[in-house]
């Protein structure tokens, strides 16, 4: 199943309906199966004394603009999922009808919140952002969480931006490993401007994950809130593209061999062959056979070292050269 890829929006729309709109048409633009931005509202966010109230009570935007985002992402194919901070929030999603919302790690501790988001049908997000291994265990322990398809585990945190060491993408392996039942995911949160912002997110993909977040902007040159890791529309098509050429070489875990293979290992592996004429009822000796790749050979009856063929007696003549089977000695 190819992983699914959130373009998050985040802040980035400033409350300026226009600027939602733009950057929903980049996510569709670049084949996104998601779109995804924080459903705001500043009094249930935070104290009109921290230091980003005046943001957060900018980016409040009337139901009626949610609701043309949503029309316009599903009528293009993509999911529109939002972060939600608070009951208002929450009660608002569920009236706009999203199709999935996201706790956010401001509120992995709020337990009225996960338990109202858990009651729903929709596809349900939760953050480990800052979140220990521990918590989680006592989170999932305390809301008695079951492993479900609609439920995604989201690892990864915003440094502004996050330094490329501090990914840490193998804890990945570990989450998954010590909650081998649940679906994650991860939030790449590299600078955008660098190179590393295109690649990161690969590395997660043979580590389980099932989801990729990676924030989206209109330029950087405006810097617009959340730009600082976001890509813009253009390198967010090739980040789209990267990833489902990328994924393609996961394959399968299935250890049987493919077709092309098969291919491979009749084209090269060395079968036992008759150095010279032989003749029926010889005993097979080291000057008699060897290992050597042939056009002839036969990959369900060859004989693939000499051991299988030392000391063996021939039942039919061979030419040299001939690829000695199973069924010519005895």
């Amino acid at each position: 199943m190819a992983v699914e890829i959130i373009a998050e929006a985040a802040q980035g729309y400033e409350g300026d309906p226009s600027l939602a709109r733009l950057l929903a048409k980049g996510a569709i633009c670049a084949r996104a199966n998601a779109f995804k931005m924080q459903l705001v509202y500043g009094d249930e966010l935070a104290t009109p004394d921290y230091e980003y109230y005046s943001l957060f009570k900018k980016l409040e935007m009337p139901e009626s603009v949610w609701k043309d985002l949503i029309t316009e992402t599903h009528a293009n194919g993509l999911r529109f999922y939002v972060d939600i901070f608070g009951e208002k929030s929450l009660q608002v999603a569920q009236k706009l009808g999203v199709d999935g919302i996201k706790i956010h790690s401001t509120d992995f501790f709020n337990d009225r919140l996960v338990r109202t988001a858990l009651a729903g049908s929709w596809r349900l997000f939760i953050s480990l952002g800052g979140i220990t291994a521990d918590e989680l265990t006592a989170f999932i322990q305390k809301h008695k969480l079951q492993p479900h398809e609609r439920i995604t585990l989201l690892y990864g945190f915003q440094g502004d931006p996050t330094p490329l060491e501090s990914n840490h993408v193998l804890r990945l392996r570990s989450f998954t490993q010590r909650f081998p039942v649940f679906r994650f995911g991860f939030m790449d949160h590299q600078d955008g401007a660098t190179e590393e912002a295109m690649n990161l997110s690969l590395l997660s993909l043979p580590l389980s994950v099932q989801t990729i977040e990676k924030h989206i902007t209109l330029d950087r040159s405006l810097q617009l809130e959340d730009y600082i890791s976001a890509l813009e529309p253009e390198r967010f098509t090739r980040f789209v593209q990267q990833i489902r050429q990328m994924e393609r070489a996961l394959g399968s875990d299935a250890l049987e061999l493919g077709e092309g293979e098969k291919q491979y290992r009749r084209k090269v592996t060395k079968v036992v062959v008759s150095i010279r004429p032989l003749r029926k009822g010889e005993i097979l000796t080291a000057e008699a056979i060897a290992l050597k790749r042939s056009s002839r050979m036969d990959p369900q009856h060859a004989l693939y070292s000499l051991d299988q063929a030392l000391d063996r007696r021939l039942d039919v003549d061979t030419d040299a050269n001939q690829p000695i089977t199973v069924e010519m000695v005895s």
